[in-house]
């Protein structure tokens, strides 16, 4: 199951986050993403992936397929319920790993006034002014990511 572990993926990502010193727990938790390790994973993992939430969008990003599922029922992890889950299929020549990737939070803050509170994180601010979905991201480490946006995954149309 997609889903079996993904309290111990948060456990990571909130070790990380507390060395960090990054308050988001006035945050939204707005989606999980987990990335398929080829093109026909992608095809299989869309059939599991429905059985726990509506596919709201399938949008290429990047070259790459991404689907976007409102959940069915949202996940409880500390006080945070996520509402959406993100299929990320893998960018074209790029080894990876199926599983859990990244964890998105829904900031009340624009970008720079969030980098400025934190301003000695290696910040990727690559994306913070593309005009679908901007996003500031942080890696983590062993393949772990998080990501802070500005607004709901399900409000959006070309996602990642």
């Amino acid at each position: 199951m997609i889903l079996l572990k993904y309290t111990d993926f948060l456990d990571k990502i909130f070790k990380k986050i507390n060395e960090y010193g990054i308050d988001v727990f006035k945050f939204e938790m707005d989606h999980l993403a987990y990335t398929a390790s080829s093109k026909e994973e992608y095809e299989k993992l869309k059939t599991e992936f429905t059985k726990l939430g509506e596919l709201k969008s399938e949008n290429l990003v990047g070259g790459r397929r991404v689907g976007v599922y409102k959940l069915f029922k949202k996940l409880p992890y500390k006080n945070f319920l996520i509402s959406a889950l993100e299929l990320l299929e893998p960018e074209n020549g790029k080894k990876v790993f199926s599983g859990l990737e990244h964890a998105e939070f829904v900031i009340d803050t624009g970008f720079e006034e969030f980098i400025n509170k934190y301003p000695n994180l290696p910040w990727n601010t690559s994306h913070i002014k593309r005009a679908e979905f901007p996003r500031l991201k942080l890696d983590l480490g062993n393949g772990l990511e998080i990501k802070f946006h500005l607004d709901s995954i399900l409000n959006h149309s070309a996602l990642s």
